[in-house]
């Protein structure tokens, strides 16, 4: 894959974890559920890290989400008590260079 083409998959999966993040707030579960899963999925390919952004917490935060998620939709959780979609972090490694 071309760099420039492995930047749009990266984005790719940040619009999917932005679409599900929006579903989830507004109560759709089922759609949250799905987009958070695709763009987990895409964001793993990038792992440890892509454009100077920790990409491996952001995964386990959106994975406990996804968990989350499931249990609201099995009834075993209120909505209320999700997760907080995480912030991205920026990799170290730049800020000592």
């Amino acid at each position: 894959m071309s760099e420039e083409g492995s930047d749009a998959e990266f984005f790719r999966a940040l619009i999917h974890l932005a679409v599900g993040s929006y579903h989830m707030k507004n109560g759709n579960y089922r759609g949250a559920k799905s987009q958070l899963i695709k763009g987990t999925q895409k964001l793993k390919l990038f792992e440890p890290e892509h454009l100077e952004i920790l990409i491996s917490p952001l995964v386990a935060s959106f994975r406990d989400i996804i968990l989350d998620v499931e249990r609201v939709l099995q009834g075993h959780i209120k909505a209320d008590e999700i997760r907080d979609v995480p912030m991205m972090d920026r990799s170290t490694k730049t800020r000592f260079q």
